[in-house]
Formats: structure tokens, sequence, C-alpha cells
């Protein structure tokens, strides 16, 4: 009799291309006026139950984790990418199942030569 394994299955889910303004940046503007800044957010989840129970409860409510980053931007005043970065992946980790958090930030506003400048960080849940 063969044995049956266990598998889990891995899901990525993308949140591509949100606009969100923002109070970010160095320079003194940019800490007066809000700017926009592009975002993706990228997670990994088990959804092993959700694929086989068709159950929201077992799943991670995307739209919900595009609140949590829409409003963790909103209410955040960083001078930094790298702080701002860092503060979604934890909002996103915060839900339960997600094993694994990738931002980009794009901020059209950031070259002075019309560049696209971003940041991009992958987070992981603390063990």
């Amino acid at each position: 009799m063969q044995s049956v394994v266990n598998r889990k299955n891995m899901s990525t889910v993308n949140i591509s291309n949100l606009s969100v303004n923002a109070l970010i940046g160095t320079l003194e503007h940019e800490k007066i006026y809000r700017q926009q800044l592009l975002l993706d957010v990228e997670f990994d989840y088990d959804s092993t139950t959700a694929a086989l129970t068709d159950d929201l409860f077992a799943s991670v409510d995307y739209s919900a984790v595009e609140r949590a980053v829409v409003r963790c931007v909103g209410e955040s005043r960083f001078a930094l990418l790298e702080a701002l970065a860092g503060a979604i992946g934890r909002s996103v980790l915060a839900f339960d199942r997600v094993q694994r958090c990738k931002v980009i930030i794009r901020k059209p506003a950031a070259s002075a030569f019309g560049a696209l400048i971003s940041y991009t960080a992958e987070f992981f849940p603390e063990k």
C-alpha cells in the first residue's frame, strides 16, 4: 500500500501598483506635502485548507491586507523608504498564515532626472 504524503500548498498573492499618498522623505517639503508612492506587496501563505474547503477564513483576506497597507502608509511619517517598508512588512506579517512578505516601493518624485526610484525588501516572521 502506498503511503499518502501530506504536502503544503504554498501560494503567493501579489497586490500590484497600489497608489497611496504619503508623507515620506528627508527634505522639508516632503515632510509637509504628501506624494504618490506606488507599492507592490507580495506574500506567501499555506493555502492547503483554503484550496480544499473554499473557505475565506482558511485563507488570507487579500482586501484586508490591502486596507492594512493603505492605512499603514497613510498614517506613517517616515524619512526613509526602508522604515516605511519595514512597517508595511510588519503589518502584512501580522495576518495569520502569512509566511513571507516582499514590499516594493516606487517613489516617482524622488529623482531629479526622471528616473523611477524604488526600494525592495523581504520580511519573514520572527521565530
